[in-house]
């Protein structure tokens, strides 16, 4: 056996002094609960949410099963517990194990007996092509970067893989944890800090907290770490779901490793189904502490390739169309100034659509509001009541202005696709400045709330205007019809869609004070 993450500082990570050691896994769970780690120095940016999301089901399991339910204050007792979780099998935690009948990190045993008699294939040269992205246009992260990994490159690369993914292929299956082969596995949830150490222990004492509602769905001291048990890739013998931890670390995929001439080698081989036995029915509604699911179908959250946009982020934090995860609802305990911390690498057909990651600072103000749920579902209806209206600005009020302005004063002559552009900047401008305008609404009435709101979407909405107006194409023979008509049209529907943005002492007119001094008149007649 070789490669201990028990016992062999094989994890790099820095310090609060600035320097650089390596850690074995025991260590790393442990200096989490001192605060004092900043970072993994080999992560990569879309191995962070598997690795967090690792590394908290396996202490949460540890403290409930093997610790007595409080987090260890020592070194040892964790190492204890990860052996306990394993079964007693010290295998189960090194990256090497030449007895192939035994387990190794998160490597099942071979009930076959070989490598070959199991049909094994040793074709994943390099870490980077072992992990979930899926690369083609030439700026994208390039595969087979990495011509000399280290060990710690192979450990988060199979974290990665084996936790994270989906559907690729005919005897490549994906985890339970997500809606589909073809979805994806978010995290949002709640963080008192962007640390490592201060989200890694608050997202441990809510998998606490939530253990015992799980005990309906799952067996409490069941497997925990699925790649102890022999796994043959047939359909029958996938274990049960029902049968194992509520918080059980899953493997999707058959590989081991072996050591040749000092390098790594990884060897792979197909299944002929999932390594855990779920209802179709299921749709991803696993229990995962960070998985927003669907009120309506109970369907887990797919991330699309838009991201977290402020709309979908919003419909999550204040329980629109998805149940809020255990990981983003408000505790007792979490007082000041919080985080909302979303992400999700979104997954398609043969292509991978964008590594998302949003984080949204939520001030004392509001962490107040939204720990309390009439206050909560108040505030979470003037965020549906923003979404709307913003939509209506950009239906009402842009689209027709800028698309008569580039039809020539034509009002029939609109086209979606040439107004896009503007739509979309205008969507950025507001998606930047939405939380933040919604905090500060916190201690306003309705009407003053409103009035900031409809102030703000018609400062952006002049911004849209007057750049359509400086760039978009037109002919010379109806340039100033263009112009009439589409000024006509924008401030108009303005003042209809945004009432209260406009007072006695406020001019139709007025600009932000971030926009150009252009006006009708020093424009030159082409």
């Amino acid at each position: 056996m070789m490669y201990s993450l028990l016992d062999d500082p094989l994890l790099r990570v820095r310090l609060p002094d600035n320097t650089v050691q390596g850690q074995s896994l025991p260590q790393i769970l442990h200096r989490l609960t001192q605060d004092n780690i900043l970072s993994f120095e080999a992560l990569q940016a879309h191995q962070q949410q598997a690795w967090h999301s690792f590394l908290v089901q396996l202490a949460a399991m540890a403290v409930a099963r093997e610790t007595g339910g409080t987090p260890p204050d020592t070194v040892a007792p964790w190492r204890d517990a990860l052996v306990g979780l394993a079964d007693g099998d010290e295998a189960a935690w090194h990256l090497v194990v030449a007895d192939e009948s035994r387990p190794a990190f998160f490597q099942s045993p071979v009930p076959e007996g070989s490598l070959d008699d199991a049909g094994y294939k040793a074709d994943v040269p390099t870490p980077d092509q072992l992990d979930v992205l899926i690369t083609s246009k030439s700026h994208d992260v390039k595969a087979r970067r990495i011509r000399h990994p280290d060990p710690e490159h192979w450990i988060y690369a199979v974290v990665t893989l084996q936790t994270m993914e989906g559907f690729l292929g005919r005897g490549n299956y994906g985890v339970v944890r997500m809606n589909g082969g073809f979805g994806n596995r978010p995290l949002v949830g709640l963080s008192p800090d962007l640390s490592w150490a201060d989200h890694f222990k608050r997202d441990v004492d809510v998998l606490l907290n939530e253990r015992n509602t799980l005990s309906e769905r799952y067996t409490l001291n069941g497997p925990a770490l699925l790649w102890t048990r022999p796994w043959d890739g047939a359909k029958d013998s996938a274990i049960p779901l029902a049968d194992c931890d509520p918080y059980f670390l899953e493997i999707c995929r058959r590989i081991r490793f072996q050591e040749d001439n000092g390098d790594l080698v990884c060897w792979r081989a197909n299944t002929k189904g999932q390594r855990v036995d779920a209802p179709d029915s299921l749709n991803g509604d696993t229990g995962d502490p960070w998985t927003p699911i669907e009120k309506s179908g109970g369907k887990a959250l797919t991330l699309p390739g838009e991201g977290f946009t402020y709309d979908r982020l919003q419909n999550i934090v204040f329980a629109g169309e998805y149940a809020p995860p255990p990981a983003l609802q408000f505790r007792d305990s979490d007082d000041g100034h919080m985080y909302v911390v979303a992400r999700a690498l979104v997954r398609g057909q043969g292509k991978t659509e964008g590594l998302h990651h949003r984080i949204v600072p939520v001030p004392d103000s509001a962490s107040g509001w939204l720990r309390k749920k009439s206050r909560r579902e108040k505030l979470g209806e003037r965020a549906r009541d923003r979404v709307e209206m913003m939509d209506e600005v950009r239906r009402t009020v842009l689209y027709p202005a800028i698309g008569t302005l580039l039809g020539g004063g034509d009002t029939d002559a609109i086209e979606f696709d040439d107004v896009s552009p503007w739509l979309d900047a205008f969507d950025r401008a507001v998606d930047a400045r939405f939380f933040e305008a919604l905090w500060a609404s916190v201690d306003l009435d309705d009407t003053e709330a409103r009035r900031h709101w409809e102030s703000l979407l018609w400062e952006e909405a002049q911004v849209q205007f007057d750049d359509a107006k400086d760039h978009a194409p037109s002919t010379a023979t109806r340039y100033w019809k263009a112009r009439s008509s589409a000024r006509t049209i924008f401030h108009g529907s303005a003042r209809d869609t945004l009432k209260y943005a406009f007072t006695d002492s406020e001019s139709s007119s007025s600009k932000p004070a971030n926009s150009s001094p252009t006006s009708e008149s020093n424009v030159p007649r082409p």
